[in-house]
């Protein structure tokens, strides 16, 4: 994998930019939107991080995220996140993201650097990282949205939910509820149980998701679990839409 992606074409107010990754130990690539009026204030500015899908990089959905962040007010990183591994006992990049990119860039930028001040948002795999990231450090972000996020792998290891009748889901998620290793620690279920207080009226959830999407049963079962647990979300189904960024922003 390439650690460093530039753009072909950069987006108005758009810079590619490189940071440290200890865990890593190599330079990693970023793309970052500073608002108009930015180099012209000297105030802070929130700050929203966006984690790409499977196979893509720091630039490969910048573009179409466009119509998200342009004439937003909010400086908006895409990292490469691309170094993950699908094993949610070893999350190398959840690290890079926590330790090494945001105070990178909370000392590089006039960043409101609060959890009032950031918010993180991701698309498949990188959705799911998202969710993941937002109600495991409840305390950094108050907003995560995730586009079609991948989450069977944060469920445990072998649940079968892709592509799966999303009428099944409850009837899945039942089953699962009846089974300790689903409300471990570091499950995502699990890890939302446990910081349910901490999330519920704290963190904005907003979830996306296509009904012809492969992930829609994934993304279901997630609900029914917030829904369980009284925490607040809003989940937005794009009727028709598959697993396509573009046709879910």
């Amino acid at each position: 994998m390439n650690y460093i992606n530039p753009p072909e074409q950069f987006p108005q107010n758009m810079l590619h930019k490189t940071f440290y990754s200890r865990i890593l130990n190599h330079e990693v690539g970023y793309n970052i939107y500073l608002p108009s009026g930015y180099d012209e204030s000297t105030g802070k500015f929130p700050v929203t991080y966006h984690l790409h899908g499977w196979m893509g990089d720091e630039s490969s959905e910048i573009g179409t995220m466009e119509k998200v962040y342009s004439g937003s007010g909010v400086i908006t990183v895409f990292p490469n996140n691309s170094p993950v591994i699908e094993d949610r006992e070893d999350l190398p990049v959840e690290y890079m993201i926590i330790n090494d990119l945001i105070p990178h860039i909370d000392e590089k930028y006039r960043t409101l650097a609060t959890r009032e001040g950031r918010s993180i948002s991701g698309f498949s795999m990188g959705g799911g990282m998202a969710f993941c990231c937002a109600v495991k450090y409840p305390e950094l972000f108050s907003v995560v949205t995730a586009y079609a996020g991948t989450y069977h792998h944060y469920y445990n290891k072998g649940s079968c939910t892709v592509g799966i009748d999303a009428k099944e889901a409850a009837a899945i998620y039942s089953d699962m509820m009846c089974e300790k290793r689903y409300l471990e620690n570091g499950n995502i279920l699990g890890l939302v149980r446990e910081n349910a207080d901490k999330i519920r009226g704290n963190l904005d959830i907003r979830l996306h998701i296509g009904t012809d999407d492969v992930l829609y049963c994934d993304n279901e079962i997630l609900r029914l679990h917030l829904e369980s647990l009284l925490i607040p979300h809003r989940y937005k189904k794009f009727i028709g839409a598959g697993h396509e960024l573009a046709k879910i922003v």
